[in-house]
C-alpha cells in the first residue's frame, strides 16, 4: 500500500515518519519513531516552502536524531507549482544528487504527486515565452489559477546539516572562501560538461527557456527599482541596466546557445551554502537547470563578497577555470569564460532587480538585497559592453 504524502506539518506524525524511514531503508523494520519535536526554520521568511527540523525519538532501534522536512507553503503553493520548484528539487535529489562531486544534504525520503502535464513543462514554457508581451500578465494569472487547483503534494526529508557553519549572504565572505565555493562548483560543472546525463529529464529545463519573460519582468520593474535604489545607480550601473533593457533577452539566448552546457544550481548564494571542515555543502536545489557554467559563477560572485576588487575577481575566475582544466574540460578558453561571465552577470541582474515581482520581506531581506545590488553594480562596472554580442570567443 502506497505511503500517503503529507500536506501539512501536523501530518508528519511519528507513525508516518516510521513508515517513511523504513521504506527508504533508514530505519530497521523493528524500530519505531516514538516522538517528533518540530522546530520551524526561518519562520516568517520562507516564500515557497515550509522548512522544519524534526527531533526524533526511537524505540527498538536507531535512526537519524534530526531530519529536515521541506514541504510547500500552502499560501504560496500555486507560485511554487507554476515555477516547478518543488518537483524540480525532488527529482534532483532522487536522480542526481548522489552522483555529484559536490556535497549536498543526504535525502532520507522524498515523494510527490505525479502529473502528466508537468512532464511536458519544457514545451509549455517555450510556448509561454513566445507569448506576446501584452498577454504575459494574463498568461501568468491563468497559470497561477490552474496551478493553485492542482493540490499536488510534495515532501522531502533531508539530512540536518545544522552542525555546519552557515553562509551569510548579507555579511559576505572573503575572496579565499569564495575560491573554495567556486572550486566545488567547478567540479560539479566539469562532471556534467556537455553530458548526456542532462538529457531526457523533463524537469531539467534550459536557462534560456524564459528569456523573454525574464527580460519583460525586468523592464517592467525598472521605474520602481531606479526610484527605490537611486543611490546605487551611478553612470556605470545605469549603463548596465540600460544595456540589459535593450539587449537582455538576446544576451540570455546567446549565452545559452554559444556556451557549453552543464548542470546549474541557478541560486548559488551564500544563504544556500554551509561549511563543514572548510568545505562547502550546497543546498536548496529548487531552481536547478541546465545551461552555461558561467551563469552560476556570475550569480555567486555578484553578491558573495562585500569588498571584492577587480584583481580579486580576475584571480577567482582564473582559479575556477584552472579547476575545470584539472577535471578534464578542454576546448573552452579563459577569454570565453570572461565573456560568458559578463553575460551571466547581466542575466542574473535581470532576475535580481525585478523588484515588482520579488517580495523582499522586511528587515534582513531589504538589507540583503540592497547590499547585493551594491556588489552587483561593482561587478558590472568591469563589463566591456561593446564586445558582449560580438562573434563568440573561441
Amino acid at each position: 500500500m502506497a505511503l500517503s504524502i503529507p500536506e501539512r506539518l501536523d501530518d508528519l506524525t511519528p507513525e508516518w515518519l516510521t513508515a517513511a524511514l523504513r521504506e527508504s531503508g533508514e530505519l530497521a523494520s523493528t524500530a519505531t519513531v516514538t516522538s517528533s519535536e518540530q522546530e520551524i526554520l526561518g519562520e516568517g521568511e520562507g516564500f515557497l516552502g515550509d522548512i522544519v527540523r524534526l527531533r526524533l525519538g526511537y524505540e527498538g532501534g536507531e535512526g537519524p536524531a534530526t531530519v529536515i522536512a521541506k514541504m510547500p507553503k500552502l499560501a504560496n503553493r500555486a507560485m511554487g507549482e507554476l515555477l516547478g520548484a518543488y518537483e524540480r528539487e525532488s527529482c534532483f535529489y532522487d536522480e542526481m544528487a548522489g552522483d555529484l562531486p559536490l556535497e549536498t544534504p543526504r535525502m532520507y525520503y522524498g515523494d510527490f504527486d505525479r502529473d502528466m502535464a508537468s512532464e511536458r513543462q519544457e514545451a509549455a514554457l517555450k510556448l509561454a515565452d513566445r507569448t506576446p508581451r501584452l498577454l504575459t500578465g494574463l498568461m501568468t494569472r491563468l497559470g497561477l489559477w490552474v496551478s493553485g487547483r492542482k493540490n499536488r503534494r510534495y515532501i522531502l526529508l533531508l539530512e540536518d546539516i545544522g552542525d555546519a557553519e552557515p553562509g551569510d549572504q548579507l555579511t559576505g565572505v572573503s575572496p579565499e572562501r569564495c575560491a573554495t565555493v567556486l572550486a566545488a562548483i567547478a567540479r560539479m560543472h566539469a562532471a556534467y560538461w556537455e553530458s548526456e546525463a542532462l538529457e531526457n529529464r523533463f524537469w531539467l529545463v534550459p536557462l534560456s527557456i524564459d528569456a523573454r519573460i525574464r527580460n519583460g519582468l525586468f523592464k517592467d520593474s525598472q521605474p520602481t527599482f531606479r526610484e527605490k535604489f537611486a543611490h546605487l545607480v551611478d553612470d556605470s550601473f545605469d549603463r548596465a541596466l540600460s544595456w540589459a533593457a535593450a539587449n537582455g533577452e538576446e544576451g540570455v539566448r546567446r549565452l545559452y546557445r554559444e556556451s557549453p552546457t552543464t548542470l546549474l544550481h541557478c541560486d548559488p548564494r551564500l544563504d544556500n551554502v554551509a561549511f563543514r571542515d572548510g568545505e562547502p555543502i550546497v543546498f536548496d536545489w529548487q531552481l536547478v537547470r541546465r545551461g552555461p557554467a558561467a551563469y552560476d559563477v556570475a550569480y555567486f560572485l555578484s553578491g558573495a563578497c562585500a569588498d571584492l576588487t577587480g584583481d580579486d575577481e580576475a584571480e577567482l575566475l582564473r582559479g575556477y577555470f584552472a579547476v575545470l582544466g584539472e577535471q578534464g574540460v578542454r576546448g573552452y578558453s579563459f577569454e570565453a569564460l570572461v565573456r560568458d561571465y559578463h553575460l551571466g552577470l547581466l542575466t542574473a541582474m535581470q532576475t535580481l532587480t525585478a523588484t515588482d515581482v520579488m517580495d523582499m520581506g522586511e528587515g534582513r531581506g531589504v538589507q540583503l538585497m540592497a547590499a547585493w545590488y551594491e556588489r552587483l553594480a561593482a561587478r558590472a562596472a568591469g563589463i566591456n559592453f561593446d564586445r558582449l554580442l560580438a562573434a563568440p570567443v573561441a
